[in-house]
């Protein structure tokens, strides 16, 4: 970190301050962005998290925040400047050429707040409709409840849009040749909500342009409605194949600025939630990858496998798969035997199992030929896309927060990278199923150690599950980071002085970055290999709406 801090000493910097052990928090001009950055960059911090603007509408500016990542040394930077909030005036220079993972939240940014990227190829709306381009709903003077009053002609004009884009392809292709663009989605069963603009000629694919945000919920902008407790409802629908580890990501961060510490039973639990919500994503998405590609049967197998774990869920939370399991403070219900008995059931359910799924994924001819040599995704690509989570651990690069960064009762488990090396389709299910595995290893851990907590009386399973958060937060701060299943999620959170609400939310989720690598890895493919790819890049939807 010392020699991050040199490299940044060399600019007129407003200040550099140690944040967390692998972070440093740094502000600067704006003007000077661009030579900071590309300073970062060979420095060695290549990859970029996310961009967060915050509207500070008091102070007539916008503050952006970027977050940049060594995925080797394990450092970090959060940097901060200051643009003018005035929409004419409210720009700043790209840094997509630097940092190709940039290029859609620079988008998001700029149909979100209205910041105009200096230099960027391709600034389009993304996520948003139509019906919303030029408005900026996050900026802190967007009035939502004129905008919602006109509902059916908001939709109206979704629709003529659509409409009007299928007149002008029909006028700029060719009328005597094979080239089309085909509408992939929205309903496709292995897709979800997102269409996919495919350029084709004939059965060969030119090109993919995803459009996304056909469910956008604007959830930055619910979780500022409700109170600290109340947000959770909004951040645990991020994607509910995962909702556990979202939620303590937020949680984390409330509790940074209140300044709690949970009970070392919580973090205990946060692992072992955590866990199971983990499993319940990884069984979904591997059997929606067998569904697209025809093996119904194995995508069943892990189907059931998924129910046992849910019926934990169930029986800690009454629910199966909104839990509201955990909030700051620690998490929301006690422990108690029977629930670890459902638990129990589940974890031999998965090992009874494990080696039928096994050995028809490893004997399948579609993986062994097919797979293997399809989506092909190196080292350079991830760092250079910012890809993280199964995508990035099957090219063979080792990032998992749990382990970069541990949070909850993660410093205390036995644990390691689960990689592959190709980087290819069937590398990335096969990481998938190994992670399952790890899975059960750590909660087979957590389940031991809470146990025999227990029986010593160390930890009181109907107290201990939770601290008290003061209901008002004082002006600050934080970032969260944790390991989503389908990689890393980051939490930036800002508060106001007495705050009952946040100021500001930004969730980053990995989908939005893999799902930039749709046209990279399908251009110069056919359209049947549409579904294998799109699928084994682990893709939910709901991190993409959000």
């Amino acid at each position: 970190m010392q020699t991050l801090t040199k490299v940044l000493n060399q600019f007129d910097t407003e200040y550099i301050e140690d944040y967390k052990p692998t972070w440093i928090k740094v502000k600067i001009d704006a003007k000077h962005l661009l030579e900071v950055a590309k300073a970062l960059k060979e420095e060695g911090l290549s990859s970029i998290s996310t961009i967060s603007p915050t509207d500070f509408i008091e102070d007539d500016r916008i503050e952006m925040n970027y977050f940049f990542q060594d995925y080797d040394t394990k450092r970090n930077c959060w940097l901060k400047c200051d643009i003018p909030r005035e929409l004419q005036q409210c720009e700043i220079d790209s840094i997509s050429e630097l940092f190709a993972g940039a290029s859609w939240h620079e988008r998001e940014a700029y149909s979100m707040f209205g910041v105009k990227f200096k230099g960027h190829k391709d600034l389009r709306y993304i996520i948003i409709s139509s019906d919303y381009y030029g408005k900026f709903p996050y900026r802190k003077d967007f009035d939502w409840e004129a905008h919602e009053k006109d509902t059916l002609k908001n939709m109206k004009k979704i629709i003529h849009d659509f409409k009007d884009e299928q007149n002008e392809n029909e006028k700029t292709l060719d009328p005597h040749s094979s080239e089309t663009i085909l509408n992939w989605g929205p309903t496709h069963p292995a897709s979800g909500p997102i269409r996919l603009r495919v350029h084709c000629e004939g059965e060969d694919i030119l090109g993919v342009d995803p459009d996304i945000g056909f469910v956008w919920r604007a959830l930055e902008d619910l979780v500022t409605r409700k109170d600290f407790i109340g947000a959770i409802v909004a951040v645990e629908r991020l994607c509910f194949m995962d909702n556990i580890n979202s939620m303590t990501g937020y949680a984390q961060a409330v509790e940074e600025i209140a300044g709690v510490e949970i009970t070392e039973f919580a973090k205990w639990m946060r692992v072992l939630l955590g866990e199971v919500s983990r499993i319940s994503s990884h069984t979904m998405g591997m059997g929606g990858f067998y569904n697209a590609i025809g093996l119904h049967t194995v995508a069943m197998w892990n189907m059931d496998i998924r129910e046992y774990f849910l019926d934990f869920l169930e029986s800690y939370s009454g629910a199966r798969i909104a839990t509201a399991a955990i909030e700051p403070g620690g998490v929301r219900y006690g422990l108690a035997e029977y629930m670890l008995d459902e638990l129990q059931k589940a974890l031999e359910k998965f090992d009874a199992t494990k080696d039928d799924i096994r050995s028809i994924f490893v004997k399948n001819p579609t993986m062994r030929l097919r797979a293997a040599k399809q989506g092909i995704l190196t080292q350079e690509d991830i760092k250079n896309y910012s890809l993280c989570g199964v995508v990035a651990r099957s090219s063979g690069v080792k990032i998992d927060v749990r382990i970069d960064e541990p949070y909850a009762a993660y410093d205390q488990i036995d644990m390691e990278y689960v990689t592959q090396k190709e980087g290819s389709a069937k590398d990335r299910l096969t990481n998938l199923f190994e992670e399952l595995e790890q899975s059960v290893s750590i909660i087979k851990q957590a389940k031991k150690h809470i146990e025999q907590k227990i029986a010593s009386g160390e930890f009181n399973p109907t107290k201990d599950h939770m601290v008290k958060v003061p209901k008002k937060l004082p002006a600050g701060e934080a970032i969260s980071r944790v390991e989503w299943s389908r990689g890393e999620v980051l939490m930036h959170l800002v508060t106001q002085e007495k705050a009952k609400s946040p100021y500001r939310l930004k969730m980053k989720a990995p989908s939005f970055n893999h799902t930039m690598m749709v046209d990279k890895l399908l251009r110069g493919e056919t359209l049947s290999d549409i579904p294998l790819v799109f699928g084994s890049l682990y893709i939910c939807q709901g991190d993409l709406d959000r």
